[in-house]
């Protein structure tokens, strides 16, 4: 018998969906079941029919194993209602039992009230991180009655760039740093709450703070703005909506200066009592202006929070007498902060850091560059004071309290890790130290930086949504996390950022105008478009980006004369010893890039059905492999007269007789651009290149690196990718480590300078993905996971493994230990799950379950726990 559990509506829970959204269903399986052959989903608009198995507004029942994004195709739905649904499953035998209630609503479907309001002439101050000013924040009110009986009420509110929403006095929500980051110009995200209970009949009022977020001129926008729209449904059946229009009053407050980068004044003396309350006299307060505003779409992401709350480590007194303190590994987010007795008009300043002076006596801020990265608040001397940052994040592990009245404790003073709330749904642990750090380091690292948009980093002058970090790490991301909602929303940002002429933005939303995108960067495109498609079986989100997907491509290729790209700034990215590539030519990585995405593009078409694109970019990618091939691989002697083959990179000397660089080789490699008949000797002299030329170490940038372990691993050198994951000394992640790392620095040397050099970047994290592929050897070979490749690896210098995924299918899990001259290997594989099951090289199976068997190399496995015995293979 199976089961549907963990139901999700368009990837979350409990969504309020907009305009543009038919709702699709999807569900993980469990149970003893081995597939599910039939599912029927009910939908109902209440709850009473959904709990009896009724579906009063549709049913669907379908022979099929489908459990991924079915689309809702009954009558249309109704603005402002809710649907309950249910699934029941059967699998090959027998009918399961019905799933828990899952719950969607719409929301407005278009009908918007209300109008878009800021302040008519705020306070401004200069930020040293941009051009033109910023505004202290802004205080909205708006007073009403009801004077019914409440059935339901929600607000609809997106304040631009980042608001807090109150109601009757008290805080509404738990998210932080709402809404997630867009293009302003073309969308903005709205966030929907439910009300009902902060409402009561008879004066209500709301209020709202605003604050910068990025919503700044320097970007292109004007003040901050509100809009919002509370709806109220009445026990009566009427309904009534509060909107922000030119009704609302609005004012300064405590809260000042307020950045990204720059970080917040809080000045308690001003401290409003009761202005988010009804009764509140706000005849001093400002009328608001009316501006456009861009249109609404429903914000269907996880949202940011405080995901964790951090004690310190470590806390002492300087020498300058400011309190330091260590929280012992790098973040995103901010502190908490409590003072007991303060005076009146006294300032406490909290600077943030990752990393000290030497003398470990002070922050060292260098490498924030215009990032002020400081908080003040000024006391109002009433008992205790609890002061927590609003409108601002910064990237630290510590941060120096300036001017603290009294002692501060460890009880005074914790930091709130704050990131998009995205599920964590991949685990990984094994006996070698290291590799749980390094393993510890990356999760670090792209939690810090989801915050909406995928950043590069949380600390300096920047924080953008580079697509390049985000292509590299996107297969890892997908391993750790449940990442469909957030990825298709920053599909949209690629989308929303492309030009007339095809091109997209190195930075999405294009905060900053960096067109045309290096290719290595704009194949995020291609790259999270594709691995969207294959981890969630998502057929929609290929349909909504093909049209824009090939007109990129075509952009590429009329950039690409003769086939080879010569566009590009970047390629490969922070190789040791350098920023820039180096020996790795940029027309190499770009042209590469754009085989890649030429070749997904056909994959796409073919998906779609669409045949004459697959057949005209199937053959653009057979013309561009050999260009590249034509122009990049050499035959020459080496100093011992043998004819080796290579792919050349930039010559530094007459010596140089091989030209060539790691990255040069692993990327044709990867996607077997490489002749067969040169493909031994080229892997050859990347070994060369690994073992004897850089002592087994890494000498790649960011895209070499995302491959290098992959090319090893398929063509028999797990060995050497464990080798270069163990290394301690530079470069080598191990050497970060070593050096106190907690996260992923951006460079492979350690920097704390004024220079490029953060130690909080995920790009190199895509390395972790090896772990779970090829260490504990889970791969989905099918997309949905519908089919799954399981092949561990047991190296000597392991003794155990254990990988836990709670795929969109259900539960897989793989532990591996040795056993004296045996290794364990126990599988969990969930219903609707086909697994195949291969043995290391030099081992056979001899036990499965406990029952002996023939010696086998490789078997089918479905749904079930399995526990198998390996034995070493005799050699006679």
């Amino acid at each position: 018998m199976i089961q549907a559990c963990d139901l999700r509506c368009e990837y979350l829970t409990s969504p309020v969906l907009g305009l543009d959204v038919i709702p699709r269903f999807s569900w993980r399986l469990k149970g003893n079941g081995k597939k599910q052959t039939r599912y029927k989903i009910i939908v109902s608009d209440n709850f009473d029919d959904i709990e009896r198995g009724i579906g009063n507004v549709w049913e669907s029942e379908k022979d099929s194993s489908k459990n991924l994004n079915i689309e809702y195709e009954g009558p249309k739905l109704k603005a402002y209602k809710g649907y309950y649904w249910r699934v029941k499953l059967w699998d090959e035998k027998e009918e399961g039992p019905w799933s828990v209630t899952g719950y969607f609503e719409m929301g407005p479907l278009g009908d918007w009230k209300g109008k878009w309001i800021t302040m008519p002439s705020p306070l401004s101050f200069k930020d040293p991180a941009h051009r033109h000013e910023l505004f202290y924040a802004m205080y909205f009110r708006k007073e009403f009655l009801l004077n019914k009986e409440i059935e339901k009420a929600r607000v609809y509110v997106s304040g631009l760039g980042v608001y807090e929403l109150y109601l009757n006095g008290r805080r509404v929500g738990n998210n932080v740093l709402d809404p997630a980051s867009t293009d302003y110009n073309k969308v903005a995200l709205y966030s929907t709450y439910d009300v009902t209970q902060y409402l009561t009949t008879g004066k209500n009022s709301i209020g709202v703070i605003l604050g910068n977020g990025r919503h700044i001129r320097d970007y292109g926008y004007s003040k901050p703005k509100l809009y919002l729209q509370l709806f109220v449904f009445y026990k009566d059946g009427s309904l009534e909506f509060i909107c922000s229009d030119e009704t609302w009053k609005v004012s300064h407050g405590p809260l000042r200066e307020n950045g990204i980068y720059f970080g917040e004044v809080y000045d308690a003396r001003n401290e409003i009592s009761g202005w988010d309350l009804p009764g509140f006299d706000d005849e001093n307060w400002s009328e608001v202006e009316i501006v456009e505003g861009p249109p609404l779409k429903a914000q269907l992401i996880p949202v940011m929070r405080v995901c964790e709350v951090i004690k310190p480590k470590r806390l002492w007194l300087s020498s300058r007498g400011t309190f330091i303190v260590d929280f012992g590994k790098n973040i995103s987010g901010w502190v908490k902060l409590r003072v007991n007795n303060g005076k009146k008009g006294e300032k406490i300043i909290v600077r943030y850091a990752e990393v000290l002076d030497p003398s470990m006596d002070q922050l060292d801020m260098r490498n924030l560059r215009l990032a002020r990265a400081t908080d003040e608040y000024i006391l109002k001397g009433q008992g205790v004071e609890i002061y927590e940052p609003r409108f601002t994040y910064h990237g630290f592990r510590y941060v120096e309290v300036e001017d603290y009245p009294g002692t501060l404790t460890s009880d005074d003073i914790e930091a709130m890790f704050v990131h998009t709330d995205v599920e964590k749904i991949g685990n990984f642990a094994c006996s070698s130290e290291l590799l749980n750090k390094i393993h510890s380091c990356v999760v670090n690292s792209q939690l810090a930086n989801l915050m909406g948009i995928p950043t590069d980093c949380p600390q300096r002058d920047e924080r953008m949504g580079w697509l390049g970090d985000a292509q590299l790490t996107v297969e890892e991301a997908m391993y750790n996390f449940d990442m469909a909602a957030f990825y298709t929303k920053y599909l949209m940002d690629i989308k929303l950022s492309q030009k007339e002429d095809g091109s997209i933005s190195d930075v999405a939303p294009p905060y900053w105008k960096r067109y045309p995108s290096d290719p290595a960067w704009g194949t995020a495109y291609a790259t999270i478009l594709w691995y969207l498609y294959f981890f969630y079986e998502d057929r929609r989100v290929l349909e909504e980006h093909y049209d824009s997907l090939k007109r990129y491509v075509e952009f590429l290729r009329k950039n690409s004369p003769n086939h080879l790209t010569k566009l590009g700034q970047h390629g490969d990215w922070c190789p040791p010893g350098d920023k820039f590539p180096k020996r790795t030519p940029l027309i190499l990585t770009s042209t590469w890039y754009y085989y890649h995405d030429t070749l997904i593009l056909s994959e796409i078409a073919k998906i779609l059905g669409k045949k004459e694109d697959e057949h005209e970019y199937r053959k653009l990618a057979g013309e561009i492999k050999e260009a590249f091939n034509r122009h990049f691989l050499r035959k020459v002697e080496d100093h011992t007269g043998r004819i080796v083959c290579f792919y050349r990179g930039i010559k530094l000397s007459p010596k140089d007789r091989i030209p060539t660089t790691q990255t040069c080789n692993v990327l044709p490699l990867w996607n077997k651009m490489v002749p067969e008949e040169c493909r031994e000797d080229v892997f050859k002299v990347l070994e060369r290149l690994i073992e004897v030329d850089n002592d087994t170490h890494f000498d790649t940038g960011i895209v070499g690196t995302r491959y290098i372990l992959e090319v090893l691993s398929e063509n028999g050198r797990k060995d050497l990718a464990l080798k270069l994951l163990l290394k301690e000394d530079y470069p080598s992640f191990g050497y970060m480590i070593r050096n106190g790392a907690t996260t992923l620095w951006e460079r492979w040397e350690k920097l704390e300078g004024i220079g490029m050099n953060s130690h909080n970047h995920v790009m190199l994290g895509s390395v972790d993905t090896w772990f779970y592929k090829y260490l504990a050897g889970i791969k989905p070979v099918a997309p949905g996971w519908k089919r799954v490749r399981i092949e561990p690896y047991f190296p000597n210098q392991i003794d155990f493994v254990l990988a836990r995924i709670n795929t969109p299918k259900g539960l897989l899990e793989i532990s591996w230990k040795k056993q004296g001259e045996k290794y364990e290997v126990q599988v969990t594989i969930s219903p609707n799950m086909v697994g195949t099951f291969v043995a290391p090289d030099g081992f056979k199976v001899s036990a499965v379950n406990n029952k002996q068997v023939d010696h086998r190399s490789t078997f089918e496995i479905e749904a079930g726990v399995y526990n198998i015995i390996l034995e070493r293979v005799r050699e006679c």
